[in-house]
């Protein structure tokens, strides 16, 4: 099992609304400690985490979601009722694209209920590797990608040295704000060069840690898409009894932004992990 921080990474939703669903009695964790009051949770329990969010983005209230899943509505429901939505959206303004996105993958995680189809896992090691980054908080997810595109087109004219590929180290929990990441370019080698990207942001000569086990798997896909592949992921390590030992890595295997008006993204997703007691 994981600890909420843990699921919350996984699930690509915020530890913040894993308690609120704990709170009103939505989504209960599989274990609560009872001297630490600290939450665990399944990787099972992606299925009806995922119902939920699908169900909400129908524009349903949580009541409503409440009773549908009490009534053990089914994934044949779900689907057809998130094709009739699917049908609106499309009839709206472009700005609703990606919010009909993020139902379509939703609705495929549903249908799939935690399968491992198309996602070869793969446990390796890493050396520690120069690492030419910036590390900061960002109070939304949209400065997040405004950094990425700044980390992409300033540091390849100003560095020193060859670039590998653009890496992404979460180290806090996966949230809705204040976002707590490491971005920059894995190097090949030692490079002692600053690349100031704005007055705020400067990437400087940094380390990424030897790793000794890393559970990874690779996706390419639209970038809304990705909690598809960290939720097979989590079911993976939870079947083969592993837990989370270190910050979420998101390897760009393909530089991004390449391609104007495109969120495809070929990303390997990296996690340290230790075999469960």
């Amino acid at each position: 099992m994981f600890r909420i921080g843990e699921f919350s990474q996984i699930a690509r939703v915020s530890g913040r609304l894993l308690r609120y669903y704990d709170s009103i009695g939505l989504l209960r964790p599989k274990h609560t400690d009872p001297s630490t009051g600290y939450r665990y949770y399944s990787a099972s329990q992606l299925a009806r985490l995922n119902q939920i969010l699908a169900l909400k983005d129908l524009g349903l209230s949580l009541d409503q979601v409440a009773r549908l899943l009490n009534d053990k509505v089914s994934a044949d429901e779900i689907r057809g009722m998130l094709t009739l939505k699917k049908a609106e959206l499309e009839r709206t303004l472009n700005e609703e694209a990606v919010r009909l996105r993020h139902i379509e993958s939703r609705l495929r995680q549903i249908e799939e209920q935690g399968s491992l189809a198309n996602y070869d896992v793969v446990v390796k090691s890493v050396p520690a590797q120069p690492y030419l980054s910036a590390r900061a908080t960002f109070p939304q997810f949209g400065d997040v990608i405004a950094t990425l595109r700044q980390v992409v087109h300033a540091a390849g004219n100003r560095a020193s040295g060859p670039l590998d590929n653009l890496v992404v180290v979460a180290h806090s929990d996966f949230e809705d704000e204040n976002l707590d990441l490491e971005i920059g370019y894995a190097l090949g080698r030692d490079v002692r060069k600053a690349v100031p990207l704005s007055p705020q942001l400067t990437l400087t000569a940094r380390q990424l840690p030897a790793v000794p086990t890393l559970a990874t798997v690779v996706r390419s896909g639209p970038a809304p898409e990705l909690h598809l592949a960290f939720g097979a992921l989590g079911t993976w390590m939870e079947a083969n009894g592993y837990r989370v030992a270190g910050p979420c890595r998101e390897v760009f295997l393909e530089p991004p932004f390449q391609t104007p008006g495109s969120d495809h993204v070929t990303v390997e997703i990296q996690f340290p992990v230790s075999k469960a007691i």
